[in-house]
């Protein structure tokens, strides 16, 4: 699964080569939303129509999960900060865990999904090297404008969080639930992802350290 802008260079980077066909795949790589490649075929969601697309997306999917193929999500973002709120490649995890637990009843196939990048773990292990284990935590802090990917990601490391609501995914929610401040916009929105059971924070109640509207440097 890819963006259709560099793919082939991505794989060949990590030492992979495109397999024939999704049932000949050691490794399914979700890298983004718009191509769905194999070394035999291209569905392209701009050239070839939503419908092909999704079609081949659905029937690649069904095969990888009978198969029990590993997948590497390689940005596990659900949503692009634009006005269309664009799936990114976290979707393509997550639809392929639902059909995994589904099929196997049981969340045992959980260890064939690898996501790299915020908010899992491997992501701050490369960023703070060595050091995350004995780092002092009160002087780490991540910035960011996702309570799923940011805020969730700074909650299950133990540091502090800066919620940047102006330039972000949540800033039109934030917005419309604002009927006489934005404080009380950004905590419905903030009540609305708590109550959610489909969210990378698993039932944990997130909250920000600090709410700021722009984050300038």
């Amino acid at each position: 699964f890819g963006s259709g802008d560099g793919d082939i260079e991505y794989l060949n980077s990590c030492g992979w080569d495109l397999a024939d066909t999704v049932e000949n795949a050691d490794l399914i790589v979700a890298r983004g939303t718009f191509v769905i490649h194999s070394a035999t075929d291209l569905v392209d969601k701009k050239k070839d129509g939503e419908a092909a697309y999704w079609s081949a997306y659905g029937a690649a999917l069904k095969t990888a999960v009978a198969a029990s193929i590993p997948m590497v999500v390689c940005n596990p973002d659900k949503v692009r900060p634009d006005a269309d709120k664009s799936p990114m490649p976290g979707t393509i995890g997550m639809a392929y865990q639902e059909q995994l637990t589904k099929k196997h009843e049981s969340n045992e196939k959980n260890d064939l999904i690898l996501s790299l990048g915020k908010p899992f773990p491997s992501v701050y292990d490369i960023a703070l090297g060595d050091e995350t284990a004995s780092i002092d935590k009160s002087r780490v802090v991540m910035v960011g404008d996702a309570l799923e990917t940011d805020v969730t990601g700074a909650t299950v490391l133990g540091i502090d969080s800066i919620w940047v609501i102006n330039d972000g995914i949540h800033n039109q929610d934030i917005i419309e639930s604002s009927r006489s401040s934005q404080k009380e916009g950004c905590e419905a929105v903030l009540r609305e992802f708590n109550d959610s059971s489909s969210t990378y924070a698993q039932g944990r109640k997130v909250s920000p350290t600090v709410v700021l509207p722009h984050f300038r440097w």
